[in-house]
């Protein structure tokens, strides 16, 4: 984690708190310095003062809070389904095949693709939803998707190309 502060005089630098840096010297200024690695977690207490060359230390300056987050996302459960009118998991040219996606995080818009094309996505938090209309295709055979996600700091997941029940939609292109 870095951090910017300014000081009015060069001096020493002290840290409070959970927070520490090998960078102990504070120069006239802004002064960018590189917080020594921290546990997962929030921390609102982290201060640093400035000590100058005559022993006047400076106020607490409190860093604002901030968490550390380096845990990989994961989804809970992903189901497929299609609105074809005889109810199963066949789907037909023009059947709206959809997703729905749950997250064990809040995680930032996944991208997702149902038989290799860019589904429209609604949703947010840990809740999300994925709808392509089937277009025609050139085989008969299980419907691909693919999800791509993050978490709201950044951290990818594993991108998932099944549903976690198993269940899959098969395109039909047979005739009755």
């Amino acid at each position: 984690l870095s951090y910017t502060f300014s000081s009015t005089e060069a001096g020493n630098i002290s840290y409070g708190g959970s927070c520490s840096s090998d960078n102990t010297t504070a120069v006239a200024g802004n002064n960018p310095i590189t917080f020594n690695a921290l546990a997962e977690g929030t921390y609102d207490n982290c201060t640093i003062s400035v000590t100058d060359n005559t022993s006047n230390t400076s106020d607490n300056l409190s860093v604002s809070s901030f968490t550390i987050d380096i845990t990989t996302p994961t989804l809970s459960s992903v189901t497929i389904a299609s609105n074809n009118s005889d109810n199963t998991t066949l789907a037909k040219t023009g059947n709206v095949i959809t997703l729905s996606i749950t997250s064990a995080e809040a995680i930032q818009t996944p991208s997702v693709s149902i038989a290799g094309q860019a589904a429209t996505v609604t949703g947010s938090g840990t809740s999300w939803s994925a709808a392509y209309t089937m277009a025609e295709a050139r085989d008969e055979g299980s419907v691909s998707l693919n999800i791509g996600f993050s978490d709201l700091a950044g951290n990818a997941g594993s991108a998932v190309t099944s549903t976690s029940n198993g269940s899959a939609v098969r395109f039909d292109k047979t005739v009755p």
